[in-house]
């Protein structure tokens, strides 16, 4: 819940550490660093309850939640602390002066200006004076700073957001501020009155008559402009917006043109509001949205992760990618520019396909796990915790993610509900298709050879020496940070080391088959016509298909997608059911045809996929540059040095 912004300007300087690497946009493949998997020793043990947000101000941390009790990680001596605690980052000490005692439970906390935070959950009483839900609070004693007081508020609290000098409150209240405002208003940050402007109309219930209207979590993009929302409404400033919508602060709250359906669909009767948190992406061009609701099926918004792009304008804005847990509940998401981080109580990934159980393809990431920006697939990274009901709160600092939860174990480790997992764990490299063509490989029966290829001119045919796959058998190939990717028409898919003219020895990729192996991808190899890699996703085309297909792939982790989709149909002069081999170089897909031509055409990213436009030209055949480029195996890759 509580993001990057929350933490001081002196712990800023941090985030330049290898967690935060280059923005990731839409389809980008930058290189990454993720946390470590195993927590720093010395936090505080957090005794009963769950740990619901979690903020660092300078050195200090902040947990609120429905605890009572705690202690040091190296003491037996118990300390009262009811919903609020505050302990020194680095050594992991108890503040022994900050307890304002609230009298419920404290679902959120906020970083304020002079040394103070807000709070705010389902109290009435906070440091010995009555505030109701709201309060801001001295960071040094732990005192209730008086001329705060939004006066009666009429429901619980669910989040906080500060940005300049307004406080966005989000709950299932009706009054707050001393005015009639419903389930989401903004407060003078320093006197906690009601602002009068922007106006705020939040309404309805995603499902009609069930719960309190209520927005449940907020998040304010890194540059301000945008303010995402989720919970249990239906409509948002008079235009319909159901369990998500965005508001742009640039035009006085006005709605921003993002809208979409997904989470109009009804998921298990046992709610009627499923959304559970949301998290910006560090450069704001997309959210992270998850949530609960029961197992959906493949593409539902149930149990599910899903990035939507921040600028999407489609009257029925599709996520860019689906993550599914199938059938477990994720509660708290955190987005870094190398990994999407979730916590719930889920016990597998990638599993559109099972129904709490694990589905063809499912990987196991229990309680906690790391997702591709990039198609939302697990990396390898699986520290494992206890999963209890779940995780109440994921922070990134320049020190790590913090993790709150209800549980006491984390990478195997006894950390009770909060622990640090440090920066500095595995990294993944940049990974892409050639920016220009330059060498094209072709299978010419049991051998590979390699061609340059500039202008509409190829050069002489250079036969790759042996030691490599059997050529006559591979259904498609692909090159990829020096690694050669094989689909056998057998269902095997192996990578080896690669760099033009030799080859390493072949391993198998086969993470999605370790639980429930993944059948149809494995089927699907023996009817492949062309098969290329860009962006996070295999592209593929199938004997008697007329569909461009794909299928998500983590190359770090050998996750191959569960889900098989649609890229496109037949798109101009480009007829999937024509394709005897292609590749992706540049802005351009370029396939072979039966009669051994290679053809040319536009290759434009969507949020989805990529999809084949523009124009068709021919770019080498028989009657073009002499050579007779297939059927068969095509790919392309770097240039390759001279005597190679």
């Amino acid at each position: 819940m509580r993001r990057i912004a929350a933490v001081a300007v002196c712990c800023l300087a941090l985030l330049g550490s290898s967690l935060l690497v280059a923005p990731a946009s839409a389809g980008d493949e930058n290189g990454g660093t993720l946390v470590g998997e195993q927590p720093v020793a010395g936090t505080p043990q957090v005794l009963d309850g769950e740990v619901l947000s979690v903020l660092q101000v300078g050195g200090t941390v902040v947990l609120a939640g429905s605890f009572t009790r705690a202690r040091d990680d190296d003491s037996d001596v118990e300390v009262a602390r009811r919903g609020l605690l505050a302990f020194d980052a680095a050594t992991g000490r108890i503040d022994p002066d900050f307890h304002p005692d609230p009298d419920g439970v404290v679902n959120a906390v906020a970083a304020g200006r002079s040394g103070t935070v807000y709070v705010g959950g389902e109290f009435s009483v906070i440091g010995g004076l009555p505030r109701a839900g709201v309060a801001r609070v001295t960071l040094a004693g732990g005192a209730v700073v008086p001329s705060f007081d939004p006066g009666r508020v009429d429901g619980p609290v669910r989040d906080l957001v500060l940005r300049r000098n307004k406080l966005w409150v989000a709950g299932a209240f009706s009054r707050i501020g001393g005015r009639k405002q419903r389930a989401l208003a903004v407060l003078a940050a320093g006197s906690g009155r009601a602002r009068s402007k922007p106006g705020l109309t939040v309404a309805g219930r995603a499902r009609h008559g069930l719960g309190r209207t209520a927005v449940s979590r907020i998040d304010v993009s890194p540059n301000g402009r945008y303010l995402a929302l989720i919970g249990n409404f239906r409509s948002v400033q008079g235009e319909r917006r159901v369990q998500l919508a965005l508001l742009d602060l640039r035009r006085a709250a006005a709605v921003s043109t993002f809208r979409t359906r997904f989470y109009s669909a009804t998921c298990s009767e046992l709610y009627y509001s499923y959304v559970r948190d949301v998290a910006f992406a560090p450069d704001g061009s997309y959210f992270v949205v998850v949530t609960s609701g029961g197992p959906g099926g493949p593409r539902s918004p149930c149990d599910s992760v899903a990035r939507f792009e921040t600028r999407g304008t489609d009257r029925a804005a599709r996520p860019s990618w689906i993550s599914s847990t199938g059938g477990d509940t994720l509660q708290a998401v955190e987005v870094t520019s190398s990994a999407v981080y979730v916590g719930g109580h889920q016990r597998w990934f990638n599993n559109p396909y099972g129904a709490n159980a694990a589905g063809p393809g499912a990987v196991q990431r229990k309680g906690i796990a790391a997702l591709s920006p990039v198609n939302g697939l697990p990396f390898s990274w699986n520290p494992g915790r206890s999963r209890g009901v779940g995780v109440g709160d994921l922070l990134v600092t320049g020190a790590g993610l913090w993790v709150g939860s209800d549980t006491d174990r984390i990478g195997d480790q006894e950390r009770a509900r909060i622990a640090l997992l440090p920066t500095g764990g595995a990294s993944y490299p940049a990974v892409g298709t050639p920016r220009r063509l330059a060498t094209v490989y072709s299978a010419r029966g049991s051998d590979l050879v390699r061609r340059s290829h500039r202008a509409s001119r190829a050069g002489p045919a250079i036969t790759v020496p042996g030691g490599g796959p059997d050529w006559g058998a591979v259904a498609g190939a692909f090159l990829l940070d020096g690694r050669l990717y094989v689909a056998g028409r057998d269902g095997s898919f192996t990578r080896r080391t690669f760099d033009g003219t030799s080859y390493g020895p072949a391993e198998p990729v086969d993470a999605a088959d370790g639980l429930v192996p993944l059948l149809a991808w494995r089927a699907e190899l023996a009817t492949v016509t062309g098969l290329f890699y860009d962006r996070g996703r295999i592209y593929f085309t199938l004997a008697g298909s007329r569909a461009l297909h794909y299928r998500y792939f983590n190359p770090e982790s050998g996750v191959v997608g569960a889900d098989r989709l649609v890229a496109s149909r037949r798109v101009g002069g480009f007829a999937p059911r024509r394709v005897r081999g292609m590749f992706v170089a540049g802005k351009h897909l370029y396939w072979v045809t039966g009669s051994g031509h290679l053809r040319r055409t536009g290759w434009t990213q969507g949020a989805q996929s990529g999809v084949p436009s523009g124009e068709v030209s021919e770019v080498g055949g028989p009657k073009v540059d002499g050579v007779r480029w297939g059927p068969g195996v095509v790919f392309a890759g770097p240039p390759v040095r001279q005597g190679g």
